[in-house]
């Protein structure tokens, strides 16, 4: 039953206990709550104004299924604003005057100095009239740092960060500098903020729902990158050597660099989209608050951590790029861990605080108490994962969650100023001081 019928029938139910309010102005009141009256509230209201012998006050009855636009949620407008200030004034303020070869170094002030008051009022004017929530600008967000990272890609791809060197006639050298590369990245910055933008459109997720989709997508691309590393070994620098053409070795192993670096960007930008897909897989159908958000980032980071001690206390050498890799699948599988552990419960973001003090404390309270046993070397690591272990849970143990689904709700900052009166004694006489009172909440 729609819940609103279900309130006006209670409403009815027990009227007769106050009288000092009509049933009708209860109801009516209860009815416009959301500014709609619908065609069950309206036959409810006509039923108890008959019982009470009065007419229903029609000139202020809207038109049944008219709808007032409710207000717009901009809770996330000014991270979004911020956030673009901070690429205009990094990215755009020097990226335009270096892109139009400017030379007096007064351009590139004036340019940061324009491009973040420029953004700041596009950015402004954009999101005027427009629903902006914490999980829309999340998506915005991450959208332009990949944005960044496929600019990147491109640019190394194709050869657009490398400046030319040609030779003349007469062996004399000329340099010409590209700066294709700046355009790449002032128009991928863009061009990710649209893709994000479009994503969310379509799918709609919630706060940690969009978090959680960018930590798995983030995760994906890093991983990526390590395994290239662990699959096609990096070129070796050569060595000097007098009687080899040390010359010759060494622009060989410039241009293989060079190629081995490319199929590493090309792989990277393969690999994003995969965890984009992997990630909606992930999140679609479960419910995040965005403490749960903050939990399964927690996750990949102590996972990512603790898998570089284990690594450590497990073996004396290894291959360092089989080493981070094997810590970035440690962070991957910690996270998917987290993600079932807290299933059934829903973190409000103190509480994912909590556990990331609690688990810090743990990993130090291994480690301070390694040095007062006079414990050293790789015995000090398993001190600190079981300091971690120890933390995590009993922190986990003495918060009082709340059950899965209670915090689903969009992300809202919630920001109110009223005025208010503060009681005040001064010797044996009472005051009252006016002030101001201030409520900021974030759920």
């Amino acid at each position: 039953m729609n819940s609103k019928i279900w309130l006006l029938c209670v409403l009815m139910s027990v009227s007769t206990l106050a009288q000092e309010q009509s049933t009708y102005e209860k109801l009516w009141n209860a009815a416009m709550a959301d500014s709609v009256i619908t065609v069950e509230e309206q036959a409810l209201l006509e039923i108890v104004s008959q019982k009470e012998e009065m007419d229903p006050p029609s000139k202020t009855i809207p038109e049944v299924g008219e709808v007032t636009p409710p207000a717009l949620d901009q809770s996330g407008r000014w991270p979004l604003v911020l956030q673009n200030i901070a690429i205009g004034a990094g990215l755009y303020g020097w990226g335009i005057p270096y892109v139009l070869n400017a030379e007096d170094f007064r351009w590139y002030t004036g340019g940061v100095m324009i491009s973040a008051g420029s953004a700041f009022y596009l950015t402004y004017q954009y999101t005027k009239n427009v629903e902006v929530t914490h999980a829309r600008t999340q998506m915005m967000r991450y959208g332009e740092l990949l944005g960044l990272r496929y600019g990147s890609g491109i640019n190394k791809a194709f050869d657009l960060n490398n400046d030319d060197y040609e030779f003349d006639d007469n062996g004399d050298p000329s340099y010409e500098e590209k700066r294709a590369w700046a355009w790449v990245l002032m128009g991928a910055v863009p061009a990710g903020h649209y893709v994000g933008e479009l994503l969310y459109e379509r799918y709609e997720p919630s706060n940690g729902q969009a978090w959680v989709w960018s930590t798995w997508t983030a995760a994906t691309g890093i991983s990526a990158r390590l395994a290239h590393s662990v699959i096609e070994e990096q070129p070796t620098f050569p060595e000097w050597d007098l009687n080899s053409n040390y010359l010759e070795q060494q622009r060989q192993y410039e241009e293989d660099m060079d190629a081995w670096e490319k199929r590493k960007a090309i792989i990277e930008m393969v690999a994003y989209p995969l965890g984009i897909y992997a990630g909606k897989q992930m999140v679609q159908d479960k419910n995040y608050s965005f403490g749960d958000a903050m939990m399964i980032l927690q996750g990949w980071s102590f996972g990512y951590f603790n898998t570089m001690m284990l690594q450590s206390l497990l073996f004396d050498e290894g291959d360092d790029d089989m080493f981070f890799f094997l810590a970035s699948a440690g962070g991957m599988a910690h996270m998917y861990g987290y993600d079932h552990w807290i299933r059934q419960e829903d973190y409000d973001f103190g509480e994912s605080m909590l556990m990331l003090l609690g688990s810090g404390s743990g990993i130090f309270f291994g480690f301070g108490t390694a040095i007062m046993l006079d414990i050293t070397d790789k015995p000090m690591l398993a001190f600190a994962l079981a300091g971690y272990g120890a933390g995590t849970y009993l922190t986990k143990t003495i918060l009082d969650v709340r059950p899965d689904g209670s915090l689903t709700e969009n992300t809202r900052t919630k920001v109110s100023i009223a005025p208010t009166a503060i009681p005040t004694f001064s010797g044996n006489s009472y005051t009252v001081t006016p002030g101001i009172g201030l409520n900021i909440s974030f759920r």
